[in-house]
């Protein structure tokens, strides 16, 4: 069902078998307040009990709240929740959640094992391990992080393959001087314009060592070229992308270089591999 309160409202009006402005009768209101009831706004509180019976909904149903048979809509509960917090509580409430999550693959009801830790003496990790899903998640605060994976049917590798872009990615990334300049360019803000020039004063790196890792960030989308005029001369300037997957590749390396020595939840029970052939499926198949 939808979780919108206008949206349903709509629905459940129609199911009813009432106008706008048949309904605003019944409610000794006007069509327009229901019109606008539709668009976005909500009715007065001292409406919404006849409206529910009008209607003959519930109001948590109405809402969004609960499914028309009476289970609790867990989307609209969490969207209830993190929607009223502010962006800093938001991040913390969505680590807390993801953690919840992870632990319920665990076999069977674990509820006093879901609970973010509230203090770490170590370095630790969430991860989960199966047939249909990977996971890794750093719960430490000072650094928190998740990732999570559906493994298809046929494989992780049905959407990976070994391609010169991604070859080229990796050569990139295991250049010094192009993980500098990268570093460099994340710490800036949202809409600033480099030129190499500025790039190799900030770094004190050759400018000809800059052009060749900007011009090979531009080729795999990392950095946008602009050409700017000054009415005598025109040059080019250079915008950073802030890619969520790169952020996250360069996150993620720390935890693969670094032996992840403490998991909890570790749930652990696959018995494929994430990565499948074609012939290991063709043999299973055939058992």
């Amino acid at each position: 069902m939808k979780l919108n309160f206008n949206e349903n409202l709509v629905r459940y009006r129609k199911r009813a078998g009432l106008t706008q402005q048949q309904l605003a009768q019944k409610l000794s209101i006007t069509p327009q307040a229901v019109s606008k009831w539709e668009k976005g706004s909500y009715p007065d509180c001292e409406l919404l009990p006849k409206l529910s019976q009008i209607l003959d909904v519930s109001l948590d149903v109405l809402f969004g709240l609960k499914d028309e048979d009476g289970k609790i809509s867990l989307n609209t509960a969490v969207i209830e929740e993190v929607g009223k917090l502010d962006e800093a509580e938001k991040g913390k409430r969505a680590m807390e959640l993801i953690y919840t999550l992870l632990c319920a693959f665990r076999t069977g009801p674990s509820p006093e094992h879901a609970s973010l830790p509230e203090s770490f003496t170590r370095e630790t990790y969430a991860q989960v391990r199966t047939d249909n899903a990977l996971a890794i998640a750093r719960l430490n605060p000072d650094m928190q992080y998740a990732c999570f994976m559906r493994i298809p049917e046929d494989g992780i590798n049905s959407y990976f393959s070994i391609e010169p872009r991604l070859l080229e990615l990796f050569s990139l990334l295991s250049d010094e001087n192009a993980m500098k300049v990268i570093s460099y360019a994340e710490t800036l803000s949202r809409n600033n314009i480099l030129t190499k020039e500025c790039i190799s004063k900030e770094l004190d790196m050759p400018q000809e060592t800059v052009s060749v890792i900007v011009d090979r960030c531009e080729k795999l989308g990392i950095m946008w070229q602009l050409t700017a005029n000054t009415g005598g001369e025109t040059f080019p300037i250079y915008g950073y992308v802030h890619n969520v997957p790169l952020v996250g590749i360069l996150t993620l390396a720390k935890s693969l270089v670094n032996y992840i020595s403490f998991p909890e939840p570790d749930i652990d029970s696959w018995t494929r591999a994430p990565f499948r052939h074609k012939a290991q499926d063709t043999e299973n198949s055939e058992e």
